[in-house]
């Protein structure tokens, strides 16, 4: 392999590596929100409407 060769294949490694990354993380950050909403709505009991805590969402009508 030459420089050049070389280069941009650890370039690609990289930008790959990267991506990874990014996605792993923002993988873990939602995991952890959805954790954490879902052991608010475990610990809050019977009183608390299931609703409150995930609201429906309606679609406009165009």
């Amino acid at each position: 392999m030459n420089k050049k060769q070389q280069l941009i294949a650890v370039t690609a490694l990289t930008t790959l590596a990267a991506t990874a990354a990014a996605f792993t993380t923002a993988y873990l950050i939602a995991k952890k929100r959805r954790d954490k909403r879902l052991t608010v709505v475990s610990n809050a009991g019977y009183e608390m409407a299931y609703d409150v805590h995930y609201p429906m969402k309606y679609k406009k009508r165009s």
